[in-house]
């Protein structure tokens, strides 16, 4: 049933606007008129031609191969017998003559009577020609478009519209038109295509000015409704299927334009290539923006695969016609009209189906695709039939009026959907708050009860607890109190929405309650260089509140500027303005963004969110500030930079009770409280000595309360803790000293713990320093985003200190193991002293002593020296002497000085009075690779450099030499893991221990036929 009637209101649809066609023809159709015959066309009697214009269709003359009235001049009688060719329609010439039938030139001629009497000024209007044209009436040249010629390379095409005018002589009633015409480029018609209108100037006039402000009118309507599609993509919910429609109404604009009356070629000078190549790519951009606005509809075969098909098709079509010469886009323009089909005939059927089998609200785009595909056939129709009608846009306006009505009926179903949704929700959120102030009534009789067991036993063993006992109870206790404000929160935002909390006014000293909530929050600093700044004088007016009330303000102000502040000063000010005291807690935290900062006091909203948000809260606390400040008569503002800090002002009526006098701050009466230590104070003689036998742990968080409690966890004498605040703080740690494991709290502000790893990696291996990630998440993205920036494992939280413990112990030997594998493989590597370097020495002492005993017994000393120095035991140890360190390498240079004499020199340039400890068999393996592979390799052999010079904050060793060098792709590969037998000791041995003791390795620089230069640096 439901599809009969969507089948009969179609049907009906589409005779409204058949019948609407019809009666635009009966109104806008010439009159009868006669027609050309045998060149010559007698409108002397036809009395309507001054009211009407009419068309020069019929028999002309043709003239093929010949051109009339060239240079003004008329032609001699031709001998050939005249040649009649009905217009319009496209010429063709013998294939003996042309390589393409199409292809010529020639002339048209048709002789016009008219009646003088009707008028003497006349207009003729040229709609396309192809693909260039003169015309000539009575031997005057009168119009032109493009330049017509015998031969190809002479002429020059263009085909746009022109109107030309023409005044009768006196006595004369005979218009001899002759048109010149040649096409090279249109391979699939040629000639006088279409109708030409001929009528008196003033009639022709007005109807072109009729016709024209018709497309205008069309245009403009097509183009409002682009625009609207447009801006409701941005405004609303960014579905392209309102962009994929604007793209469709523009190409159906152009298309518009480029047919008909073809003004955009009136108005914007296209050559003729670009007018063919715009045409076809307007086109098959309509088809491909008509497919993707239904695409929604389609079957799933079409949605998928048949979708993406055309869309390829749709792009290579367009690629070939803006590269292809216009005779080869007229070759394939059946082609193009095809893809451009596809679409406009699949419309209506799928819509047909979509509208019967989901939703009635699409029949607006079924009615839209029946108007749009009546226009097309008609379109055909009058192509087919050669009937002139004036521009009829109608059918495509109704088109897009029902894709409009569509996407408005759309957006009034999304809008009634919305506002369910927000009842819902509004529900929904009642729920939340009820079941929240149900959990916090839960939660906060237990807690309190854990809270006062804890003081219960503190002070009961107070004498037989130890120190470290005592201090872990006093961290539960702060601990414990922190949930307990958290779930006050919760609970006074039910009774502030419920309007059930009561103020109990009184006259209070701001000063002194400042004070008391500091000395409340002061543990919260403990581990950040933050001091707490009291400047509200002594004598300050009191000011009328509920003193609880204005301790709870307070306190989530301060604990808000500690909780987004690392370093300087948390003051607070207050002044007296009127009647109103006026109070500001001003920190210099991380500030915010202003579009943070126009949501900061609304409930669940912190200023910093994701993954590098601040651990803790339920983001009320300034929400419930500003609306206890409000309940007190007053008003709260906030203002902030990004990492400039923020400063939060209230205000409060003063007291009438007050006979205190208000005078100036000064320093006398504002104190500070000293807080954390200076990072410089920090730097304790802890980092700086290590025992060997220590585990050493890195922990960051921004909470100092979580780093109290890793402290309590590894407070054992085999681990010692170092902490830092933020993820900045912890690099610069890390380049002061060694550390056998980094703890890390993923969520911390500017830095995340994420991006720490990262950076960590930089410098470090998996297995030089372990990561250990603390997380509150526990999904599979969170973890495997730790272990993409090369964490090494994770705990979640809350976590327990057994497992915390197993797998810190876990990581940690594997670094130790690690560190010493690469100090013994360095160790043994070196000892592994090559067979042919021994041979090689004994040679050349077997040498020595025929000649000279003395050098040979020198000889034999150094490789006595150079072996023992090899195997030493210190060379398996972390750092040894610079002494020890160049005593290896001048045996071994005096060795090979011996052996090759003049084609080794060594140039020594050492500071003598460096003192410093090195890692060992860090310089013999780059001096023995300098004389080996870059000295030796040479037949006139070269010099060494050994430079090792000393500055206020490092030593900087140079070793250089004037060898062969190295290609840049070798280079490049030179510190990747390799030991082979000419090397002796792995470069990237060494590279990887002066990375983990200094965090720089190698740095190399060579160039073929020049040397190479290794440099490091030691800091001191």
């Amino acid at each position: 049933m439901i599809r009969r009637k969507i089948l009969l209101v179609s049907l009906l649809f589409l005779s409204v606007l058949t019948g609407f066609r019809f009666i635009w023809l009966h109104f806008f159709t010439t009159p009868s008129h006669p027609t050309a015959v045998q060149g010559k066309l007698d409108l002397r009697d036809w009395k309507q031609l001054t009211n009407h214009t009419v068309r020069l269709d019929g028999e002309w003359e043709f003239y093929p191969n010949t051109f009339f009235m060239q240079n003004s001049e008329i032609s001699t009688a031709l001998e050939d017998p005249i040649d009649y060719i009905p217009v319009p329609d496209s010429w063709k010439f013998p294939k003996k003559q042309s390589t393409n039938p199409y292809y010529g030139f020639g002339s048209y001629r048709l002789r016009i009577l008219v009646d003088p009497n009707q008028g003497k000024s006349y207009a003729f209007h040229i709609t396309s020609i192809t693909a260039s044209s003169k015309m000539y009436v009575n031997g005057q040249l009168i119009g032109q478009t493009g330049q017509p010629a015998k031969h190809k390379e002479a002429y020059e095409p263009l085909d746009t519209p022109y109107t030309a005018y023409y005044t009768l002589e006196e006595n004369a009633d005979v218009l001899n038109v002759v048109i010149q015409v040649a096409n090279f480029d249109n391979v699939r018609k040629g000639g006088m295509v279409r109708s030409i209108k001929f009528g008196l100037e003033s009639v022709l006039n007005r109807e072109m000015n009729f016709a024209n402000d018709m497309v205008r009118l069309a245009c403009v309507a097509y183009m409002i409704h682009a625009l609207y599609g447009i801006v409701l993509f941005f405004i609303g919910n960014r579905d392209k299927r309102l962009l994929y429609f604007s793209g469709m109404i523009t190409c159906i604009v152009l298309g518009t334009l480029l047919d008909g009356e073809r003004l955009l070629l009136v108005w914007l000078p296209f050559n003729y290539q670009w007018s063919i190549k715009i045409l076809f790519i307007s086109m098959i951009s309509g088809g491909y923006f008509l497919i993707q606005t239904l695409r929604y509809h389609l079957p799933y075969w079409l949605k998928t695969t048949g979708s993406l098909l055309y869309v390829i098709i749709c792009f290579a079509s367009i690629l070939s016609v803006l590269l292809l010469p216009a005779s080869y886009i007229s070759m394939l323009q059946p082609f193009y009209i095809l893809i451009m089909f596809i679409p406009c005939l699949l419309a209506p059927v799928v819509m047909f189906s979509s509208t019967t089998e989901s939703s009635r609200e699409n029949i607006f785009l079924l009615l839209a695709a029946i108007a749009a595909i009546s226009s097309l056939i008609w379109l055909f129709i009058l192509y087919a039939l050669r009937i002139e009608m004036m521009s009829y846009p109608f059918d495509l306006i109704i088109a897009t009026i029902c894709f409009a009505a569509f996407w408005f009926k759309r957006y009034f179903q999304v809008l009634d959907d919305s506002q369910k949704l927000t009842r819902k929700l509004q529900r929904a959120d009642k729920h939340k708050d009820d079941f929240l102030t149900t959990v916090a009534h839960e939660l906060r009789n237990p807690l309190h009860g854990i809270l006062n067991i804890l003081q219960s036993v503190s002070e009961r063993e107070k004498e037989t607890l130890g120190h470290k006992s005592t201090k872990d109870l006093e961290l539960l206790m702060m601990v414990g109190q922190r949930m307990s404000f958290m779930l006050n929160d919760l609970l006074d935002l039910g009774r502030l929405k419920e309007n059930r909390i009561k103020l109990q006014p009184t006259p209070v000293s701001i000063h002194s309650l400042t004070a008391t909530v500091i000395n409340m929050l002061q543990f919260m600093t403990e581990g950040k260089p933050i001091r707490f700044s009291n400047r509200i004088p002594n004598n300050f007016p009191y000011v009328m509140a509920d003193e609880n009330r204005l301790i709870q303000i307070l306190v989530n102000l301060l604990h808000n500027s500690i909780k987004y502040s690392y370093a300087g000063e948390v003051s607070i000010h207050a002044s007296v303005e009127k009647e109103w005291a006026k109070v500001s807690v001003v920190d210099s935290g991380i500030g915010m963004e202003p579009e943070v900062l126009e949501r900061i006091f609304e409930p669940y909203e912190q200023a910093v969110q994701g993954i590098s948000a601040l651990g803790g809260g339920f983001g009320l606390g300034l929400n419930i500030c500003k609306q206890l400040v409000e309940l007190h008569g007053g008003t709260m503002t906030a203002r902030s930079k990004s990492n400039e800090g923020s400063v939060f002002t209230f205000t409060l009526k003063l007291a009438d009770t007050s006979k205190l006098t208000f005078e100036p701050v000064t320093s006398p009466y504002s104190y500070v409280f000293p807080t954390s230590p200076s990072e410089a104070d920090l730097e304790t003689s802890a980092m700086r000595e290590r025992a060997n036998d220590r585990i050493r742990l890195l922990a960051v968080d921004d909470d100092s309360v979580n780093l109290k409690v890793l402290e309590s966890i590894f407070a054992s004498e085999s681990y010692e803790v170092i902490t830092a605040t933020s993820g900045q703080e912890a690099l610069l740690k890390l380049g002061g000293c060694d550390f056998d494991l980094v703890i890390s709290d993923v969520m911390m502000p500017n830095m995340s713990g994420y991006e720490l790893t990262s950076r960590i990696r930089e410098r470090y291996s998996l297995s030089e320093l372990p990561v250990l990630l603390l997380t509150a998440y526990n999904r599979d993205e969170d973890i495997e985003a730790g272990f993409r920036v090369g964490a090494n494992d994770y705990v979640t939280k809350p976590m327990k200190a057994t497992e915390l413990k197993s797998r810190v112990l876990s990581l940690t030997k594997l670094k130790r193991s690690v560190n010493e594998r690469l100090r013994i493989e360095a160790a043994w590597l070196q000892a592994q002293i090559k067979p042919h370097f021994i041979l090689n020495t004994f040679t050349a002492i077997a040498e020595l002593s025929r000649v000279d005993m003395e050098r040979m017994d020198a000889l034999v000393e150094e490789l006595d020296n150079f072996i023992r120095l090899s195997i030493d035991f210190q060379n398996s140890d972390q750092a040894a002497s610079l002494e020890h360190e160049l005593s290896l390498v001048q045996s071994y240079l005096y060795i090979q000085k011996e052996r090759f004499g003049d084609r080794l020199q060594v140039i020594w340039e050492v500071d003598n009075s460096i003192q410093i400890e090195i890692p060992p068999l860090t310089i013999q393996p780059l001096v023995e690779n300098a004389v080996i592979h870059g000295v030796l390799d040479r037949l006139a052999g070269g010099e060494v450099r050994i430079c090792i010079k000393q500055s206020e904050h490092e030593v900087e060793v140079r070793i250089s030499d004037n060898g062969k060098g190295m290609e840049d792709e070798r280079l490049q590969h030179i510190l990747e893991r390799q030991v082979d037998n000419r090397t002796g000791i792995g470069l990237h041995n060494t590279d990887r221990r002066l990375k983990q003791l200094y965090g720089s390795g190698f740095k190399i620089d060579s160039k073929p036929g020049e040397g190479t230069t290794v440099s490091f640096s030691i800091k001191k």
